[in-house]
């Protein structure tokens, strides 16, 4: 359950935000956004606002069905598992506006979601441990954004972490959107 969780916040905001921020290029709506008092960070913070909010439902409808279906408690503190789903969204919401902020096709932006995504499902540890991998790919894998998040939600749910065992590797993941977001509303263009 912790790996589809962090494998769903990861495709909700990227597949979610970046794919409907590049159709909105395409369908040429962004530019008539140029016309309006909004700036580019608020369009994309309200944006990503509503991305959470809906990210969310996915995140507590998953979590519920995991404990009604196969008994997963959450061992750890809620503020902790909390924290994890805000950093998780935060970073994959900020890549996102990085991906989207120049593609102005479909094939550049399957392209490009893809590019991010289908490494990161293949070395994260969702689907198999990555300490099985080779020592250079565990390394490499181990500072994915993907297994950052998985594994800080494994920490919650499975060993009962609280917040501040996962308190760094989120910091990291935060950082990391943060990042991402100013770079992508600073190359953001509209049309």
């Amino acid at each position: 359950i912790p790996g589809l969780l962090a494998m769903g916040i990861m495709n909700s905001c990227l597949w979610g935000s970046a794919w409907s921020l590049i159709e909105f290029r395409i369908k040429k709506l962004l530019r008539r956004l140029v016309a309006t008092p909004l700036t580019k960070s608020e369009f994309l913070i309200v944006h990503l606002t509503m991305r959470f909010f809906l990210s969310g439902i996915e995140f507590l409808a998953l979590t519920f069905f995991g404990y009604l279906l196969f008994g997963v408690e959450v061992s750890g503190s809620v503020l902790a598992l909390g924290f994890v789903f805000f950093s998780g969204n935060l970073a994959f919401s900020g890549i996102a506006i990085l991906i989207s902020c120049r593609a102005n096709s479909t094939q550049v932006a399957n392209g490009l979601i893809n590019a991010v995504t289908m490494p990161m499902m293949l070395v994260s540890g969702v689907f198999f441990s990555y300490h099985n991998f080779p020592s250079w790919l565990e390394n490499l894998a181990s500072y994915l954004p993907l297994t950052i998040l998985a594994d800080s939600l494994r920490a919650v749910f499975l060993e009962g972490k609280v917040l501040g065992n996962i308190f760094f590797p989120c910091l990291g993941l935060n950082l990391l959107g943060v990042v991402c977001f100013l770079l992508g509303v600073q190359f953001y263009k509209w049309d």
